[in-house]
């Protein structure tokens, strides 16, 4: 997958000032390499999802900064508003675990942004929508919008959540952060394929997936061949 090159018509930028910065501060060769890439997200058969997905994560300045890339022939989004149904459009679901948690941050090709804080109870998972990732999101679409017939063709998330609001103060070398990434296909007549990677927490017991986010010796955003990403 090419990192996006330059911003193409249905370009759009939500939540923050300005666009996750990553690429901005190290220029887009940051995110190249195969490390921290989870190279083709997988089905329930295991197999790799069609359309072609993935992500990339990098890390520095506080933030943990993601590429988020959807291959899509039929882009459908129309909610717009902050902590609305955005599952319900082409989106990405990141999920970031720890013992008795589960931080969620849905994002969409819109760039709306739904997040919440999930625990499990007695009775169950209970999530509060007040709690806000502060995530920076910028979106790159090459195709239209909910229209049929037309040559789509992907769209691209570029975001950054500071560690702070995953409940990390400091950042270093070593630290772990359990997480997972979910993406469905949304089509005209519906929800399509969905894959993933990790394991996602909702739903059942909040057990911390082996996958994790590993920061490497220096922030990616300054070097971008750190490994970012490691299976323990």
């Amino acid at each position: 997958m090419p990192a996006p090159h330059g911003r193409r018509r249905g370009a759009t930028q939500q939540r923050g000032a300005r666009a996750a910065g990553c690429a901005e501060t190290a220029g887009k060769s940051v995110w190249e390499g195969e490390q921290g890439n989870t190279e083709s997200f997988k089905d329930d058969a295991g197999r790799g999802l069609v359309p072609y997905t993935e992500a990339r994560a990098r890390w520095g300045d506080g933030r943990l900064y993601f590429l988020l890339y959807a291959g899509d022939l039929d882009l459908e989004g129309s909610v717009k508003e902050t902590d609305g149904p955005v599952e319900q459009d082409d989106s990405f679901r990141l999920e970031f675990r720890s013992e008795r948690e589960v931080r969620v941050v849905s994002v969409s090709l819109l760039g709306t942004v739904a997040d919440a804080l999930c625990r499990q109870g007695a009775t169950g998972v209970a999530c509060d929508a007040g709690w806000d990732s502060h995530a920076e999101v910028a979106v790159d679409r090459d195709g239209t919008l909910n229209r049929i017939g037309d040559n789509d063709e992907e769209w691209v998330v570029e975001m950054a959540i500071p560690f702070s609001a995953l409940g990390i103060l400091r950042p270093a070398p070593g630290t772990r952060i359990p997480f997972s990434i979910g993406r469905c296909e949304v089509g005209h007549a519906g929800r399509g394929k969905c894959g993933s990677w990790g394991k996602s927490g909702i739903g059942g017991v909040l057990d911390p997936d082996p996958i994790t986010y590993a920061p490497a010796a220096e922030p990616a955003c300054q070097k971008s061949r750190d490994s970012v990403m490691r299976v323990r």
